[in-house]
């Protein structure tokens, strides 16, 4: 006899309970593959509760909740609870929020936050049926800035970042923008932060527009230039001391979002050396490169992306990633959330809009996993080191097109929670009815619902003439883009997902949807008074 295998005959002579207790020291994978290795052990573990909550966490692709009191057998009944509501659409309660009209609104950590004509900042923590989460509202009013031009927040750490825009003094622009470190609860300042609490950024352009991230320590702001003597910047501060980490500068960065604990992805719009317009991916690793004001070739400690070529015919118009929520995000631990989604299950968006004959929408979804694999390319920025679409692309995300526009998109951009991507439709073939369609990137559980028997699409999408309804199909089937019409080249893209789609007749055909983790948004912004927030929960 081997000495593997005595060992796990000596494995099997314990008392149940000693066994339970090696095999919870099992990572995931092992723990599966021990319920194959024999019946005694397949029992024990089917049997036990801790086990399979922890293999069923794994498949949703979340993480255990750290502070909560309920049970693990009441836990795992909320868990399939909730994965099976998403999977099927079938929300449990539905509330609305009406806007506050004051114009600024933010989406994160399940809380929805408005800033009211008086200056106050309104917060709903959405609730959640499958987690036990209550709704909670509350209102603070800060003193300073009395005008706020944007804002960010992260509920987790009662971190509210206030944006007030350079003042005119004395006739002139010399004021920096101030960024303001607050907390939610009280709109004073932050506790943790050193100093006065106001980050000063040296740059003049009273128009812009911002871009917020916060991850851990880290603020991430992204500065959009509208006037033509300025350019779009890019900062990073660690935002308890005020330390800028990292400042990019360049009309070519598009937008950003935080992909790890250190790396950041940028979109890239640029020409081509046979003068046609480009677009690539920038990964940044912040943490290496020093603080200095650079452009985009003067990086160090980067890797570029390439997307296909485009046809000559085509004129890109816009470049822009999103990903939601933040690399280390977990909810506050008075949440006493159950389970939340794991810090390694995401996907990013790529909203891309080009010109040919008419104005077209095509979105690119990408795994994290897809983008990390070759962060060991990281180093000075060249031409030469691009990495060519054909090397990660066509394996590694799913490419389609919005079959119809909706020019509040890039407004209402939180489309993407986790692995699940949210889109909304309203066309012939919906029936002219406001559709919900839900992407599910998760490939654990499309793997797990496609051994269950789950049906299986024939085609993308996309390529269907009618919008079916009622239950998930799993889409197995490339989609294709043929060469010659937006690309110079054919582009099929094979990443698989878990589909489903829902009517909603009562809804405005204009109206915009978004996805928080426990809830699907649908902004009704058809008037321009009295327009509100409909919230399905789960």
């Amino acid at each position: 006899m081997s000495n593997a295998a005595e060992h796990f005959h000596l494995l099997l002579t314990l008392p149940t309970e000693l066994i339970i207790g090696v095999l919870t020291e099992l990572d995931v994978l092992s723990l599966v593959k021990s319920k194959s290795v024999c019946r005694q052990l397949h029992d024990i573990i089917a049997e036990t509760a801790s086990l399979i909550y922890k293999i069923e966490l794994a498949i949703a692709e979340q993480d255990d909740g750290t502070n909560c009191s309920l049970s693990v057998m009441e836990k795992l009944e909320l868990l399939r609870n909730s994965q099976a509501r998403w999977a099927e659409l079938k929300w449990s309660s539905q509330r609305r929020y009406y806007m506050q009209g004051a114009g600024l609104w933010e989406l994160f950590g399940n809380v929805l936050a408005q800033n009211t004509v008086g200056g106050s900042f309104a917060f709903v923590q959405l609730p959640s049926e499958s987690r036990k989460i209550p709704e909670r509202k509350w209102m603070v009013k800060p003193v300073a800035p009395r005008v706020v031009r944007d804002f960010g927040m992260d509920p987790s750490q009662d971190l509210l970042v206030l944006i007030q825009a350079p003042r005119r003094a004395a006739g002139r622009l010399d004021q920096p923008h101030r960024i303001y470190i607050r907390s939610m609860s009280t709109a004073t300042i932050h506790p943790l932060t050193t100093g006065s609490g106001v980050i000063k950024h040296s740059s003049y352009d009273r128009n812009t527009s911002y871009s917020i991230k916060i991850s851990l320590d880290v603020l991430a702001i992204f500065f959009h230039a509208t006037n033509n003597s300025s350019v779009n910047e890019f900062v990073i501060w660690e935002w308890k001391t005020g330390r800028q980490k990292l400042h990019l500068a360049g009309d070519e960065f598009g937008s950003f979002c935080l992909l790890s604990e250190r790396h950041v992805l940028l979109s890239l719009i640029s020409e081509s050396p046979d003068g046609y317009d480009q677009a690539e991916l920038l990964v940044v690793d912040f943490e290496q490169e020093d603080y200095h004001k650079k452009t985009s070739v003067n990086i160090t400690h980067g890797f570029k992306l390439s997307l296909p070529v485009f046809h000559s015919s085509v004129l890109l118009r816009s470049f822009a990633v999103s990903s939601d929520p933040s690399p280390s995000w977990a909810p506050q631990s008075d949440l006493e959330a159950p389970f939340h989604v794991s810090q390694d299950a995401k996907i990013f968006v790529a909203s891309i809009w080009v010109q040919k004959d008419s104005l077209r929408h095509l979105i690119l979804l990408i795994p994290q996993n897809t983008l990390l694999r070759h962060k060991n390319l990281s180093g000075p920025i060249s031409n030469e080191s691009t990495l060519a679409w054909e090397a990660w692309g066509p394996q590694g995300s799913r490419m389609t097109e919005k079959f119809t526009r909706n020019p509040s998109f890039e407004v209402w951009a939180c489309h993407v929670y986790g692995t699940r991507f949210i889109l909304s439709e309203c066309s012939t073939r919906s029936n002219q009815t406001f559709t919900l369609q839900v992407f599910d990137f998760n490939q654990r559980a499309l793997r797990k619902a496609i051994s269950q028997g789950q049906r299986i699409s024939e085609i993308d999408v996309l390529d269907m003439d009618s919008l079916e309804y009622n239950s998930s199909v799993c889409v197995t089937a490339p989609n294709v883009f043929p060469a010659g019409d937006i690309f110079r080249e054919e582009v099929k893209t094979t990443l698989p997902y878990r589909w489903v789609s829902e009517p909603m007749p009562s809804i405005h055909p204009a109206s915009s949807s978004m996805c928080a983790e426990d809830s699907i948004i649908v902004v009704d912004h058809s008037q321009e008074e009295n327009g509100y927030y409909h919230v399905f929960t789960f």
